[in-house]
């Protein structure tokens, strides 16, 4: 099976939140089906690769957002 991809985690996060925050749980139905884990890993390989800034909200929740990296990312992909 093909892994989840950087660019599905940001296509997923920009179509859920444009340039805002959303949380992680509102992310991952989003991305492709595979296993929650692997959705988990997609995200959070995303993160370490400084593509999306995660934080946690006064809620206690995980959010998520496209870093400069990210948008860079996208950008250089559309083109």
């Amino acid at each position: 099976m093909k892994r989840i991809t950087d660019e599905d985690v940001l296509g997923s996060i920009v179509e859920l939140a444009g340039d805002g925050y959303c949380t992680v749980t509102e992310l991952l139905p989003l991305l492709p089906k595979r296993t929650h884990a692997d959705r988990r890993r997609a995200v959070h390989r995303s993160v370490n690769r400084g593509l999306v800034i995660q934080r946690r909200g006064p809620d206690g929740r995980q959010h998520v957002a496209i870093a400069s990296e990210g948008w860079r990312l996208l950008r250089s992909r559309a083109a």
